[in-house]
């Protein structure tokens, strides 16, 4: 049976860029379909476990709000189905955002119904006919076979920038030699007590004394453990990996890799660090999270003079808070470029906009950008704007022709958007 679909916008990728894209393409009013191939929505922030919005608030001192819009709709989905977020400041300083992921699945779900978005998990893409410069459909499959999906524009926002990989545009791996930032596996622990030191500098503390006694398997000595008011569970940031490519043959080694140091994490901490002598190991990241694959190769990139410059601009379509982390060491926590507390960069609609595919949008982790830029884009929080910016533009090009650099500002300020 041929199945084949016609929207005006379609977005692939259901993560934090992702849902956002779809709301704010169909809140434009253009009829959108998600597709995600997993089992439910969130991307990193539920397949990985992580835990934490980083990006909604600028970095440092005197933090000012920076995500709005689709990002804000989220949180008060996830209000509504009880105490599942924590506004903290984190163990370096920054107020960041903790959640349950469990929750953010289904408040991503309601949203999304609420919207009109239609929905496709379990639906993987892998084709696209492109011809003169533009995709023209998308070829997909699921456990009933292959469908056609034909749109005026796409969006991806499957982090590692698969559709415009296939599509043929341009993209980027890593920096100029090729050198991408690490992966980490998070996974959490039940039974904890939270009262004890649970900063990084503790978690240093029984790593290396682990790695003296022997325990074998273990990276990085020094991370984050994210604990929610109230709870015996908390997230562990540690198991690490440097990315070599995006085969199944290495996606398998790495997710065994971190698979295998998890365990040996476990056995660490429960003997050297206080408050984890009667944890127990509640559940390893169905996925290993990357923080750097593809990225998309743009009309426009930002560069790390733009963040750490603090850039505004007049094509601002987002805005972006956090500074550059840099995690290119698996036995290290990652390095920052400060900033000034309190200050945002302006993001620019050409950093979402294909180079050489003229109907494709990129948002989240695979923003046009440099290396360094990059480290500070690629938080969940400013994922959420850009997707929601880039939702709107395929939108606004879908329906109008063109997206129009007045329009989308109008259309994303209409919508309670930060530009």
């Amino acid at each position: 049976m041929n199945r084949t679909y016609e929207y005006d916008v379609v977005v692939v990728g259901g993560g934090t860029a992702g849902v956002s894209a779809a709301v704010g393409a169909r809140r434009s009013g253009a009829r959108t379909l998600l597709i995600e191939r997993n089992a439910y929505l969130g991307g990193e922030a539920t397949h990985s476990g992580v835990g934490a919005f980083c990006g909604f608030f600028s970095c440092g001192e005197n933090p000012v709000q920076v995500v709005a819009g689709v990002g804000e709709m989220v949180l008060e989905e996830m209000k509504k189905l009880g105490p599942t977020i924590d506004v903290i400041i984190s163990a370096v300083g920054n107020k960041n955002i903790n959640f349950q992921p469990e929750y953010l699945k289904c408040a991503m779900e309601n949203l999304l119904d609420k919207e009109d978005v239609t929905c496709l998990l379990h639906a993987r893409v892998i084709d696209a006919n492109v011809e003169n410069g533009t995709i023209q459909s998308i070829l997909c499959v699921d456990d009933e076979g292959m469908f056609t999906v034909r749109a005026a524009t796409f969006v991806d926002t499957s982090g590692d920038a698969n559709l415009a990989h296939m599509a043929g545009a341009s993209t980027n791996w890593g920096d100029a030699d090729g050198n991408v930032q690490a992966a980490t596996l998070p996974f959490r622990l039940s039974g904890v007590d939270t009262s004890q030191d649970m900063t990084p500098a503790a978690v240093e503390r029984a790593v290396k004394k682990a790695k003296e006694s022997g325990i074998p398997n273990l990276t990085k000595e020094k991370g984050f453990i994210l604990k929610k008011i109230d709870s015996n569970i908390v997230s562990v940031l540690l198991p690490s990996v440097i990315p070599q490519g995006m085969t199944a043959e290495d996606l398998t080694e790495m997710e065994k890799n971190t698979r295998k140091q998890v365990l040996y994490y476990v056995q660490a901490l429960k003997t050297y660090m206080p408050g984890m002598e009667n944890c127990e190991l509640a559940m390893i990241g169905p996925s290993i999270g990357f923080r750097e694959t593809r990225r998309l190769v743009g009309r426009e990139t930002i560069t790390v003079d733009d963040v750490l410059n603090r850039r505004k601009r007049d094509d601002s379509v987002a805005r972006g808070g956090w500074k550059p982390e840099i995690h290119k060491d698996v036995n290290k926590m990652g390095t920052y470029l400060e900033v000034t507390g309190g200050s945002y960069f302006d993001i620019p609609l050409g950093a979402l906009q294909s180079a050489d595919i003229d109907n494709l949008y990129g948002a989240g982790r695979m923003v046009s950008s440099d290396e360094a830029a990059f480290a500070a884009v690629r938080v969940m929080g400013t994922c959420f704007a850009t997707g929601h910016a880039a939702g709107v533009a395929a939108a606004c090009q879908a329906l109008n022709g063109t997206a129009d650099i007045e329009r989308v500002r109008a259309e994303l300020l209409r919508q309670n958007a930060l530009v």
